[in-house]
């Protein structure tokens, strides 16, 4: 134990410490054959195969030698989340720019790859119908313009670096570099003083707009943010500079009927990895077939299903599902079929159009048209709903995982020899654009496309699309894509450089309890001065991340800042750091004060003193939490009760974050509590419920055989359950205080351990105290195969339990009981208050949902192989890699409605306005320059998308 490395050589105060190292000690998370215990529930695991430091090079060499592995994954949950807002057929996001920052709205769009808005003094740029005033350059004092020995994707002209953008419809913008500073957030300027976005700031080339024409003036929009799969794009350029962990980002879009110039919330957007607080099914993952530039997929199939549905599963045996014939080669020709967040509606390859109608006509008794139409909601939702195949990331059938046919979103048993295919849902509620001023309906599925598709924002709508450039894959998840202003991130939960947070610092041994008394026997020595060590204990909120400032360094830190003498400072990597403080005392003060808290009376907290006790710490870096119990004394001070420090493990957090060898699975399920008030939810309440929750689960089970403990719980989300939530639609009142609040809705995420796993040989080690840095960032776990079945095993046990009808009320009951012994504080108001007096609120109390989370992504090839491409009759293999080949090869040589015309001359946009659509309202078509070819959109008056 670090602890046994005593700061000070006085052996008076290593007496004084021995019993902080005993405590330790009959809690150490790392020792073979040790049990954690957690009082409240007395809920002990062992640890049979738990291995010490100074065996694992030993066991690391056996493990090489079994053919074990360290796996790549992660939860990916370092990121930063932001709304997203309805504009005019399109979503933008909100930029902050410059020092100080000045407020910017673009597009977001995957089909681009640059990032543009006006600046002051653009010509005509329709600056009275965008959200914002002109960027103003000379206003920001972090603001440079490049010159020409600087020029990235531009020409020199009059010493600036000018490019310009030229779409299919005339629209178009010239520009100048540019590079300041920039974060992403929301719209209000509180966002300023936020520190998440301090943490996310970089420095970012854009481009200042000069001039605009077309759609680019009318646009509500500022300007555009490209989001492809390129080097200019802002997620990419966050990774690059460490502000990002993960090069990944995803977007979740809502539908709203209306926009507006102060911002009309429709989705959000999350920089950095996954936010799935909000998600309705797992995410499944297609692969992306292109190595840069788009996101694009491989469309094996599609199909049309009778009386529609909202979501990927069937509403019932009756939605028959109907196949349409498609020519794989042809589909998937020349740039294949991109996800474009920028192009508001789907286009698919002209071959498709006529097997396309034969199937509506066989299900719907009327052709495919494009004409509007006056229909009642509830005709809506019985039209079709279209569904479209993608090659799966990873083809390999997962034994781990549940039964293809139970997994929403995976295709299963409609294609047994592609099971593990992405399987993506367009209802007619997306794909019928609606038109407030007509009261009209227009099917908004193009089949126009005479080389590839595009997969527009209407089939992205009411999914969580992840583009993980990183992973080289395209991640879908359906999802209410709700966003809401009192977001519970903070800081130290998103953001790369974090660092330590520590709680206030609580007395555990006093000057006059570390002092030798023996030396104040006589009256005589009553003023004689001692030398003695104070210790203060601080609990670890966060632990930080490997490029922050480590827990030591905060504490000597913020002693320094508060002119404190000279300390030392030893965290055990379970949750607490211990303050080691010089101090001095005469022989009467010694005498009368003795032990910490002897003579003192306990007092009440007032508003401006909390102590932080009697809760769990972060789960740090080494799978321990620890808990200690502060009572504020008659002395002004908060003290540490003797004897009442625990320690358990834990699996979230930090722990086992970004390493799917300590943490494999993660079950993620969704909770509705009738009756319960989620304004009153705190931290107590998530750790009582917790208790509850894993004790219910291992109800029928010994203590030794428990599946997890409530240190592998976590509540990633306390939202109130309104009754537009249940709405098919997710229509609100106009008046939001009409929308009823039901209860509470809890999204709870347990953590499945692999305590087989074992510390690499290749870990990195504190010099300053031979430690092993468990922040260092990366997988440093090796584990087996083999070791995965037993634990997908616990996955399952826990899914039967949560299936059970009663599960809820049997926690509920639980929790009560346990809120009564714990005899909380009488200023704790239980947010289920009112569940315990219903027994009718507790009865509709349910598990919606659950479903495991296999945090390995396995590593596959980033092509296509024949393989993968068996899915049409009588197609050769050799044929299939031809057109793969084919695909990638026309990917990287044609266009997606866009020229590529260094200066976008007036023939090349004639020539591709004759190509493109008939119809202009749903994107921008770009002529670039050279290799630039990007998309975005725009929209007509009356619809919006």
């Amino acid at each position: 134990d670090a602890l046994d490395e005593l700061i000070f050589k006085d052996p008076l105060t290593a007496k004084v410490l021995a019993r902080f190292n005993r405590i330790s000690d009959s809690n150490d998370a790392g020792t073979d054959g040790d049990k954690y215990e957690d009082t409240d529930r007395t809920l002990r695991r062992s640890t049979a195969r738990s291995v010490r430091h100074s065996e694992m090079s030993k066991n690391f060499e056996r493990y090489l030698s079994e053919g074990s592995v360290q796996k790549n994954g992660g939860m990916f949950n370092s990121y930063q989340t932001s709304p997203i807002f309805q504009g005019y057929g399109t979503h933008y996001a909100t930029i902050w720019v410059g020092t100080p920052p000045q407020r910017k709205t673009v597009i977001v769009d995957t089909g681009s790859h640059f990032t543009a808005f006006p600046c002051k003094g653009c010509l005509d740029c329709g600056e009275e119908h965008h959200t914002d005033k002109y960027f103003d350059p000379d206003a920001s004092s972090t603001f440079r313009a490049l010159t020409c020995g600087e020029c990235h994707d531009a020409k020199c002209l009059g010493k600036r670096c000018i490019f310009s953008q030229v779409y299919t419809e005339g629209s178009s913008w010239h520009a100048y570099e540019s590079v300041d500073r920039v974060f992403l957030s929301g719209r209000e300027l509180s966002a300023v003083m936020d520190p998440i976005n301090a943490a996310f700031t970089s420095d970012f080339l854009f481009g200042c707009q000069t001039k605009e024409t077309g759609l680019f003036v009318t646009q509500l929009a500022d300007g555009i943010m490209g989001m492809s799969a390129h080097p200019s794009t802002l997620p990419r350029a966050m990774y690059d500079k460490g502000k990002l962990e993960h090069n990944m980002f995803s977007m979740c879009f809502k539908r709203e009927l209306h926009v507006s110039k102060q911002g009309v919330v429709a989705g959000f957007i999350t920089i950095g990895g996954i936010d799935s607080r909000v998600d309705l099914t797992p995410m499944v993952y297609a692969r992306n077939v292109a190595k840069s530039g788009w996101f694009t997929v491989f469309v094996k199939g599609v199909y049309v299903r009778a009386n529609g549905g909202q979501s990927v599963r069937p509403d019932h045996r009756n939605q028959k599902l109907q196949r349409v014939t498609v020519d794989l080669f042809e589909f998937n020709s020349g740039k294949g079929v991109i996800v474009d967040s920028g192009t508001t509606d789907t286009y698919l390859h002209k071959s498709v159009a006529e097997p396309f109608d034969e199937v509506w006509r066989e299900v719907t008794g009327r052709s495919y048209s494009h004409n509007p139409v006056k229909i009642s909601k509830k005709d809506l939702l019985l039209l079709p709903t279209v569904l479209i195949q993608l090659a799966a990331y990873d083809s390999t059938p997962d034994p781990l995982s549940h039964k293809l046919e139970t997994t929403p979103g995976l295709i299963g048993e409609i294609d047994p020899t592609s099971p593990q295919d992405i399987l993506l849902a367009i209802p007619a509620t997306h794909y019928m654009e609606y038109s407030p001023s007509r009261g009209t309906y227009t099917p908004r599925i193009y089949f126009t496309e005479s080389q590839g598709g595009v997969i527009g924002s209407n089939a992205m709508q009411g999914h969580n699309v992840l583009f993980d450039w990183e992973n080289k894959r395209v991640g879908f998840a359906e999802s209410t894509c709700e966003y809401q202003e009192n977001n519970p991130q903070t800081e130290e939960e998103v953001s790369m450089l974090v660092d330590c947070k520590l709680g206030a610092p609580s007395l555990s041994i006093s000057c006059s309890d570390s002092v030798e008394l023996s030396k104040c026997d006589k009256e005589s020595n009553a003023d004689v001065t001692l030398s003695g060590t104070e210790v203060w204990t601080r609990i670890v909120q966060s632990p930080g991340t490997s490029t922050g400032a480590t827990c030591e360094e905060v504490s000597i830190s913020e002693n320094e800042n508060n002119k404190g003498e000279k300390m030392e400072v030893q965290c055990d990597g379970k949750g607490i750091c211990r303050e080691f403080r010089r101090c001095d005392i005469n022989c009467a003060n010694a005498i009368a004060l003795g032990s910490a808290g002897e003579g003192l009376s306990k007092e009440p907290e007032s508003p401006a003193v909390n102590c932080g006790g009697g809760t769990w710490s972060a789960c740090d870096y080494s799978c321990s939490q620890t808990r200690i119990n502060v009572v504020y004394m008659s002395d002004g001070q908060c003290h540490e009760e003797k004897g009442l420090e625990f320690t358990r493990p834990c699996h979230v957090h930090a722990c086992g974050r970004e390493d799917p060898c300590r943490v494999p699975f993660v079950i993620h399920a969704i909770l509705k509590i009738r009756g319960a008030i989620a304004d009153l939810w705190t931290k107590k309440s998530e750790e009582m419920f917790a208790e509850a929750f894993a004790a219910t689960v291992n109800r029928n089970r010994n203590p030794d055989e428990a599946l997890f403990g409530p240190g592998d719980v976590i509540v990633v989300r306390a939202s109130a359950w309104k009754a537009s939530d249940d709405n098919i639609f997710g229509d609100t009142p106009d008046d939001e205080s009409q929308d009823e609040v039901l209860g509470m809705q809890l999204v709870v995420e347990t953590s499945i351990a692999n305590y087989n796993a074992i510390l690499a040989s290749n870990e990195v080690v504190d010099e300053t105290n031979g430690r092993v840095d468990h922040r260092a960032r990366g997988p440093k776990y090796i584990c087996d195969e083999s070791e995965m079945q037993p634990l997908a095993a616990i996955a399952t046990d826990i899914h039967r339990q949560l299936a059970q009808q009663n599960f809820v009320p049997m926690m509920l009951e639980v929790l009560k009981q346990d809120e009564r012994d714990e005899q909380l504080d009488r200023a704790h108001v239980s947010p289920f208050h009112y569940t315990f007096e219903d027994g009718g609120f507790l009865q509709q109390s349910k598990v919606v949902t659950s479903w495991t989370i296999k945090t390995d992504i396995g590593g596959i090839e980033s092509e296509l192989d024949s393989d993968d491409m068996k899915y049409t009759s009588g197609t050769s293999p050799m044929l299939l890699l031809t057109l793969t080949a084919t695909a990638l090869v026309g990917y990287l040589c044609t266009t997606k409605r866009k020229a590529t015309s260094g200066n976008g001359t007036k023939a090349n946009r004639n020539a591709f306005q004759r190509r493109s659509d008939l119809r202009t309202r749903g994107k921008y078509s770009r002529m670039v320059l050279a290799r630039d070819d990007v998309s975005t959109i725009a929209g007509d008056d009356n619809s919006i998308m």
